[in-house]
């Protein structure tokens, strides 16, 4: 979810008819209308210089943003700089997850139809579950599941955030963790994955640090063994419109499996709550009241 504005645009991945990704927006985070497919087959294609992309895939298809490849975990920033919306995501062809790359698109508007600038692996390494982050002064971040799921890496973007500026840091090497959301809060940054446990939903974990660079804590539990049966995707900060107070809420994928329940994919929303500067806690809730909750 991104915030423009009084909206809240909701992007995610559509595997649908010729779709790629759509948008939704809000207000409120409970009535939501359809804004655009921002992403489809037919989208318009640029090449740029600092990425690459397959002609073909191994059976010979078309490998673009085409028919020939799965877009999975689409996340944008704007750029105040180039005044631009930037895509990442994550590229995939239709029948394996042999590739492993990372895909950009760009676009004047948060909601209009991107152009789709190519695919590549981040400095060669492979890159699947994926986030973006941007700190308060400007610097954007690219966040990628690497070297078969064993590692998490954390890039710093170019100026433009069109691509890789250089490696960060690589974090909790071969203990196969994806999904990652990377946020901040007071003086602490803080990072949520799951497990490696495929369609099924496993136990989540955080962890904390004073700079992006590290040094990373060590991962702590977060939720119940199954995180709800849900999967970090994003962390949501609301205004208490009684209290005044910044909130911090959990969202996470509920996965239907890759088959044809695919499209039934539901979200789980909750509240986070820090029981210290560096102690994260999340519990189940079966209901949720948004009236306390202003989009300003």
């Amino acid at each position: 979810m991104v915030k423009q504005g009084d909206w809240y645009y909701w992007i995610g991945e559509n595997r649908t008819e010729n779709h790629k990704v759509s948008c939704y927006k809000s207000m409120d985070l409970v009535n939501w209308s359809f804004c655009n497919h921002l992403l489809t087959t037919n989208s318009r294609v640029k090449k740029h210089d600092r990425a690459t992309d397959l002609t073909l895939d191994i059976k010979g298809r078309q490998a673009d943003i085409g028919t020939g490849c799965n877009i999975e975990r689409p996340k944008v920033l704007y750029n105040p700089n180039t005044g631009k919306y930037v895509m990442w995501m994550h590229w995939e062809l239709p029948d394996n997850y042999c590739e492993a790359r990372c895909a950009v698109a760009v676009c004047d508007t948060i909601d209009g139809e991107y152009t789709y600038l190519g695919s590549f692996r981040p400095m060669g390494h492979m890159s699947r579950d994926c986030n973006v982050f941007q700190d308060e002064d400007g610097s954007a971040y690219f966040i990628s599941a690497a070297r078969d799921n064993l590692d998490l890496h954390i890039y710093k973007l170019t100026e433009d955030y069109l691509a890789i500026d250089r490696l960060v840091c690589i974090l909790w090497p071969g203990q196969e963790r994806e999904a990652p959301v990377l946020f901040k809060r007071g003086n602490y940054y803080f990072m949520l994955t799951s497990g490696c446990s495929g369609w099924s939903p496993n136990q989540s974990a955080y962890a904390y640090a004073k700079t992006i660079e590290g040094p990373w804590s060590e991962l702590y539990s977060l939720g119940d063994e199954t995180t709800y049966g849900s999967q970090p995707t994003s962390v949501l900060q609301l205004k208490n419109s009684q209290t005044g107070s910044l909130e911090h809420w959990y969202l996470g994928d509920r996965w239907k499996g890759s088959g044809e329940k695919y499209y039934m994919s539901e979200y789980v929303l909750l509240p986070l709550h820090f029981k210290s500067d560096t102690e994260l806690h999340l519990e189940w809730r079966e209901n949720l009241n948004f009236n306390i909750v202003s989009s300003g």
